[in-house]
């Protein structure tokens, strides 16, 4: 049973309230996340910023460290939007987000690379925008409102 007892992880991620604005309130409500993403970056400090930089914009962020550990996530958990790398040890982000889509046609998927001109060639994104590092926050968070049509 989800309350505001229950640990996150035994409750799905639509059902995950910020009791912080709650107690800064003082009033007995609690706003949902609205959307849920998983990042997915084989470098950790970069999953880290992503996951700080998401959070504070009011999202609800899951993390894997690569694609197959990315599946696994989208197969057990509720996921709204897949942020991904696409150069990454194993499977790329490209197939990452086919797999993906087979388990969730209507995820909306978000690529990211330092490579963008590699990746626009034959393999290109299929499923979704690419969006090419550096990027600025501002400019990331605007992408995934837009994507997920918030």
């Amino acid at each position: 049973m989800c309350n505001r007892d229950a640990p996150l992880e035994h409750c799905p991620a639509r059902y995950w309230f910020n009791y912080a604005d709650e107690r800064r309130l003082g009033v007995r409500f609690a706003m949902a996340y609205q959307f849920v993403i998983l990042v997915v970056d084989d470098e950790t400090p970069v999953r880290s910023f992503v996951r700080e930089l998401l959070t504070s914009a009011g999202f609800a962020v899951l993390m894997a460290g690569d694609a197959y550990e990315a599946i696994r996530v989208i197969a057990e958990r509720h996921v709204d939007l897949l942020f991904t790398d696409i150069v990454m040890p194993g499977a790329n982000g490209f197939d990452l987000a086919a797999q993906a889509k087979l388990i969730r046609p209507n995820l909306k998927v978000l690529y990211c690379t330092g490579f963008a001109e590699k990746a626009k060639g034959r393999f290109g994104p299929r499923h979704g925008k690419l969006l090419e590092k550096p990027i600025r926050a501002e400019s990331l968070t605007s992408e995934i409102r837009k994507a997920l049509g918030a």
